[in-house]
């Protein structure tokens, strides 16, 4: 009998781009991001889940952009430079000295690379008459002025947050004073418009190639901007600041699973009124740009669109806020209408704090919500897999939490007992690597789920510990570091996951019972 989905059974792996190996401290958008396409293929995987790519602040998380629209110039690649005659072999080889394979040193790599594209946007200016220029020069997303301006007026001030500018007009945004800032500094803002249209250029490459080998890519949208953001800084109306960079109130959650006391963001909040007199035109914009640049997006704290954690501004604990009433299906209905139905590119985050009003709301935008394999055996037994259903998108952990095997270590010995019970696994838990047994067991119940989309940290495949955990939330340090070392892919079995895949009917589903139903259209 032909079973009716509304959504295809399908896999993918989670790992941020920067985590990639590579010869540049930091994984890019080029043959290393190709090549674990093609590993994903091996292993018949349709999709590959990464961290916001967009241009990340000095704090180094993903989740705290200077912009909602621009890219990361860290993940571009330096040898695609050299192919097009911006950089010479020696310019490449001063870029891969003394830059570690085994972690991200942040700093490192930020300093050897904007040196490097100021060297490439040299030469791009020295032929005015080449392709490269002319395709640069039409480059001109609605974005880019303003954030060309404010990264250079960034860098003008070393860094320093807008609020904490020195010059009163650039801090207000003062019309005159930016006029004079841009005349000074035309070439500054060039600068940076050709890093964008370099980053955009080297992402179109690596997504034709992801389509060519029918991988999706999922994207991740952080729900808020970082306070020290272009966003924040040209429509602080929008963001409850005032003309000094004073938020009224900022973001976070009241004490949950991931962190006891609570999590403090910083992060200032949406002046939810406005932007509905507005017609949500930042917020359509912005979908609109992520759908253009990710196949799917997970829309991060999804509960947040519901009510949100309102903390007083200035307060250095999340205990202090309240719960406040979001914009809740009126923006989903906004968001429809202009950029269509969003039911199969869209994953809402549901984690956390979920009341009844928050399910409502799910079930109202048809998207898909998550569940957590580690948080099932913690007490929460929506995320056990035999309660999964077909509208959600199963992990076996997320960037937020630690590994499979380090979590299974953190358990008291009867907990583990009871797990390991629920996967059928009696044999020795403890040891790891790739293709080791015991994840391999728990594989076998994600695969098995009837989640329609299931996704895998590439820890979890490598069989790793908890010293390559992504982010400890609510921790300022040591975070967004870990990168896979060169050639370990090679050494996950991949035609296990391919007899996984056909096992519980995730290879290419649509295709195969399309197929079906026509050579037998009994059923």
């Amino acid at each position: 009998m032909l079973l009716t989905r509304k959504f295809p059974r399908s896999s993918g792996v989670l790992m941020p781009v920067s985590s990639l190996h590579g010869p540049f401290g930091i994984g890019v958008l080029g043959v290393e991001a190709m090549e674990f396409i093609d590993f994903l293929c091996d292993g018949g995987f349709h999709a590959w889940q990464i961290l916001p790519v967009e241009h990340t602040g000095m704090c180094n998380s993903p989740y705290k952009c200077i912009s909602a629209f621009a890219g990361e110039p860290m993940l571009i690649d330096p040898r695609m430079l050299l192919e097009m005659g911006l950089v010479t072999g020696d310019d490449i080889f001063e870029r891969k000295t003394d830059v570690s394979d085994v972690f991200v040193e942040h700093d490192v790599v930020r300093e050897k690379q904007w040196k490097l594209l100021r060297t490439a946007f040299a030469r791009a200016k020295d032929n005015p008459d080449s392709d490269i220029y002319k395709s640069y020069k039409a480059f001109n997303p609605f974005w880019q002025d303003e954030y060309a301006l404010f990264v250079a007026i960034l860098q003008h001030f070393n860094y320093i947050p807008w609020y904490d500018w020195p010059d009163d007009g650039l801090r207000s945004h003062d019309e005159a004073a930016l006029r004079d800032f841009r005349e000074k500094n035309e070439e500054e803002l060039e600068l940076h418009r050709f890093i964008q249209w370099v980053f955009d250029m080297q992402w179109r490459k690596l997504r034709d190639y992801a389509s060519g080998r029918d991988i999706s890519l999922i994207g991740d949208m952080p729900i808020y901007v970082s306070e020290n953001s272009v966003d924040v800084w040209s429509r602080r109306e929008l963001f409850g600041a005032d003309e000094a960079g004073k938020f009224t109130a900022i973001g976070g959650v009241p004490p949950d699973y991931f962190a006891p006391e609570g999590q403090c963001w910083g992060n200032p909040i949406y002046n939810w009124e406005l932007l509905e007199k507005e017609g949500y035109v930042w917020w359509i914009d912005r979908v609109r740009t992520v759908l253009e640049r990710y196949d799917v997006v997970r829309l991060d704290h999804f509960r947040a669109f519901d009510s949100y954690w309102r903390i007083p501004g200035g307060s250095d604990t999340a205990r202090n806020g309240k719960w406040i009433k979001g914009p809740g299906m009126a923006l989903f209905e906004a968001l429809n209408k202009e950029l269509g139905d969003l039911t199969l590119s869209v994953i809402a985050e549901d984690l956390g704090i979920i009341d009844s009003n928050v399910e409502v709301l799910l079930e109202k935008t048809g998207l898909r919500g998550m569940r957590v394999l580690q948080f099932g055996f913690s007490g929460d037994e929506l995320h056990l897999p035999h309660n999964f259903v077909e509208e959600t998108v199963a992990y076996t952990g997320t960037h937020d939490n630690t590994t499979l095997l380090a979590w299974l270590y953190t358990l008291d010995p009867e907990e583990r007992r009871k797990a390991l019970f629920y996967v059928g696994f009696n044999g020795d838990w403890f040891i790891g690597g790739p293709n080791c047994e015991v994840a391999k067991a728990w594989m076998h119940t994600l695969f098995m789920a009837s989640s329609s989309l299931i996704v895998v940290p590439i820890q979890d495949l490598l069989g790793y510990g908890s010293d390559t955990r992504i982010n400890t939330p609510g921790t300022p340090a040591g975070n967004w570091r870990f990168r896979v070392r060169a050639g370990v892919l090679r050494d996950i079995d991949t035609g296990f996951y391919r007899e996984l895949h056909m096992a519980y009917q995730r290879e290419d589903f649509v295709t195969k019972f399309a197929k079906k139903a026509e050579d037998d259209p009994t059923g």
